[in-house]
């Protein structure tokens, strides 16, 4: 008998890979566009109780143990699925640009909706060989959403199913199915089509999905829940820190069943026809058993005390929040505390802390810290946050039996913030002789404790009761002493147009005002041609 070595295994597993890529990568660029109108937390697309979606965070730090290539791991995507997420990104990229949909947005998607189809058979051409559907939503247990597609693709013809690797309800894939293998059909079963679907879905309605508030909410039109948001938030940046692994489809795997109705089935490895081995999905048969003698009733077990150790503090929504000076933030700072499980931890005490020494940000009462309680689902909320005065950035921590969670708070000034008007630091007294132009340019600096105060309105007057005295010029070349000014440039920096000297010569004043009633008052020296 002869015995493959495990060089020899790993060297037929990258071949198996590469083909199973290159087969994928036969049907081309795809290109799609996503409709202008974008769907909402309250589309059938968004009910929470359309399936039961995989939360389980990944973990990467297992002391001692590296992840395993598992497709139902932390780390490993099945190659026909990292493919399709990849190419679903690159459509999008083409079509809708402004999008900037990263794939492994969409591959977390795939990971909470059905572990990326692992373990259903996945095939080189996206289609699988057990179909993925979610519970009948018959409004009992789930959510109610009647039949709308005839039972074309999740085989229910009264009520309708969430069906394929991204778990689509048929009436959302009617109008955001793709074709993303290029076989001219949009089949939500296949991971091309349902991933390139996805990408569309998320990015309607003209959303940049680098802005946190757009990401937030087009993750929550996918299923208007926090917990999904933060487990495919956490995948999302799993997979950015380089944690994604390609491997090959039919690495045996135990798969995420989105219908609890329907039984486990666990992955066995088989001999094919050329004499390899792969895997096929196997639902176990129950042995017939002889019914037993009535017995008493079993004394009752206790239920097991959940483990209510917490392990991790995690951010709901995005961890970067921008904002403007003299706001009062209300449900923007949320973490969510869990055991090792991923289970919820309530009552936990969390302490919310602004670390900062230049901001004068305050919770209500004063302090720079607050300490609250997580409720049933795990969850802890900050009380609503006064950002103060002061531009700049700060931090916003919360922690809980030694884990934290960070925010980063980014303040600008308001378009209508009062601002401080100065010259601009070295540059020379204004003077000339009659009939001139004072040197320039002549600058002026409006700010606001040290950063730029833009939009700030700044209005130019010279003095002078005779006509010869100091003067700017409008567009038609008329003299003129009175004269709003453009808008301050990025650096807070305006540049004033060019200052007339007038004919007679003298002392005079270049006043600047806003409407707040700052004043800056540039000494002007007119001299006779002689002096």
């Amino acid at each position: 008998m002869k015995f493959v070595t495990p060089r020899t295994r790993r060297g037929l597993c990258g071949v198996a890979l590469a083909a199973s890529l290159s087969t994928a990568a036969a049907a081309g660029p795809l290109t799609a566009s996503a409709d202008p109108a974008a769907p909402g937390q309250d589309s059938p697309q968004a009910a929470p109780s359309r399936g039961v979606p995989n939360l389980a965070l990944p973990d990467l730090r297992k002391p001692g143990v590296q992840p395993g290539p598992s497709a139902a791991g932390d780390a490993g995507i099945p190659a026909t699925a990292l493919d399709a997420y990849k190419k679903a990104a690159e459509a999008l990229a083409g079509s809708q640009p402004g999008c900037r949909i990263p794939w492994e947005l969409v591959a977390g998607i795939g990971r909470v909706e059905s572990v990326h189809a692992s373990g259903y058979g996945l095939r080189e051409d996206g289609s699988t060989e057990t179909p993925i559907r979610g519970p009948r939503l018959d409004g009992k247990q789930f959510a109610l959403i009647r039949d709308t597609d005839g039972g074309r693709w999740d085989g229910d013809t009264e009520y309708d199913r969430a069906v394929g690797p991204t778990q689509f309800i048929p009436s959302t894939w009617a109008a955001w199915g793709a074709d993303g293998n290029g076989d001219g059909v949009k089949d939500p079963n296949n991971i091309y089509d349902a991933a390139l679907g996805t990408a569309r879905y998320l990015c309607a309605g003209d959303r940049d999905l680098d802005n946190p508030a757009d990401l937030d909410r087009a993750i929550l039109s996918y299923n208007n829940s926090r917990e999904y948001v933060n487990a495919v938030m956490e995948w999302m940046r799993t997979y950015q820190g380089g944690n994604a692994t390609a491997i090959p489809n039919d690495t045996p795997a135990n798969p995420h069943r989105p219908d609890p109705a329907v039984p486990r089935v666990t992955a066995v490895s088989v001999k094919s026809g050329a004499g390899s081995t792969v895997s096929r999905p196997v639902t176990p048969v129950p042995t017939p058993q002889p019914k037993p003698d009535p017995k008493p009733d079993p004394t009752p077990v206790p239920k097991p005390t959940p483990d209510l150790t917490p392990t991790r503090l995690d951010v709901l929504g995005s961890d970067r929040i921008g904002a403007e000076t003299g706001q009062v933030l209300r449900d923007r700072f949320r973490v969510r505390s869990g055991n090792r499980g991923g289970q919820a931890v309530p009552r936990q005490d969390v302490t919310f802390e602004i670390v900062g020494d230049d901001t004068d940000a305050r919770f209500p009462g004063g302090g720079k810290s607050v300490t609250v309680a997580t409720d049933g689902q795990g969850i802890a909320v900050a009380p609503p946050l006064h950002t103060g005065d002061r531009p700049g950035t700060f931090t916003v921590r919360g922690r809980a039996a030694g884990r934290d969670a960070g925010f980063q708070v980014t303040l600008r000034l308001p378009a209508t913030a009062t601002a401080d008007l100065l010259r601009v630091a070295g540059e020379r007294p204004l003077s000339t002789v009659a009939g001139t132009e004072f040197p320039g340019p002549v600058r002026i600096e409006a700010t606001r404790h040290g950063q730029p105060a833009l939009g700030t309105r700044i209005t130019a007057t010279l003095d002078g009761s005779s006509d010869e005295a100091p003067y700017f010029t409008d567009a038609d070349g008329a003299p003129v002493r009175t004269l709003v000014l453009p808008a301050p440039g990025s650096d807070g920096l305006v540049t004033l147009p060019v200052l007339h000297a007038g004919r007679n010569p003298g002392t005079y004043v270049l006043r600047l005002t806003t409407p707040e009633g700052v004043t800056l008052d540039v000494p002007l020296t007119v001299m006779t041609p002689e002096s």
